[in-house]
């Protein structure tokens, strides 16, 4: 993959985000709330592959992922210039916990047809965001198999490019369909949300 990634949000997923990426051979731009020189210790954990810069700039990158807590999410989007067709990979999650459901009244909506309807532009995909944070640090792959990484989208094409993406940091990409139908299944509260799953390595093989 040739496109920018930036990862908005520093914290244990978008730090594990981050690696992972760096680890397949991709840079990486990463930024948080607080100012690129408090990234300076982790940029130098992770390497040479990640650059920390100011929000406006990550989140101007090809493809952005947004690893932030929830009430951060709409108040930060609508700051945020048009998308312009970019992808937005919605990383976050609407509660503190996977198994609770939603603390947040969404009008019945997912979580990620907000971010949809707050981030002009954006082609949407929910993705990194079943599987807990200490979970999500841990290799992707062993020899016995690959970690399932769900996604869904709304936009078939942006799909595919995370899809690869997915695949290509180790993890197995298990394509959910859209938003409204994929996403509820991996938000809190969704039968999928906390829940580690592995392809074997002889369906890798195949």
């Amino acid at each position: 993959m040739t496109a920018t990634i930036g990862i908005v949000g520093s914290g244990a997923v978008g730090r594990a985000l981050a690696a992972h990426i760096a680890a397949s051979g991709q840079d990486v731009l990463l930024c948080n709330s607080r100012g690129r020189e408090t990234l300076e210790p982790l940029v130098e954990e992770l390497g040479p592959r990640v650059t920390a810069l100011e929000t406006s700039a990550v989140a101007a990158a090809d493809l952005v992922v947004f690893a932030i807590p929830w009430p951060a999410v709409v108040p930060l989007l609508e700051e945020l210039p048009p998308w312009h067709g970019r992808i937005l990979v919605d990383a976050t999650a609407p509660a503190s916990h996977f198994r609770m459901p939603s603390r947040y009244e969404l009008g019945g909506l997912t979580s990620s047809e907000v971010v949809q309807a707050s981030a002009a532009g954006a082609r949407v995909v929910k993705t990194f965001c079943t599987l807990p944070a200490a979970v999500l640090a841990l290799p992707p792959a062993t020899e016995a198999g690959r970690r399932v990484m769900f996604l869904s989208g709304d936009d078939q094409d942006a799909r595919v490019v995370v899809g690869a993406l997915v695949d290509e940091i180790g993890y197995a990409a298990i394509d959910l369909g859209s938003l409204a139908t994929g996403s509820l299944l991996q938000q809190p509260g969704g039968s999928l949300a906390g829940r580690e799953l592995w392809t074997s390595a002889e369906v890798v093989a195949e």
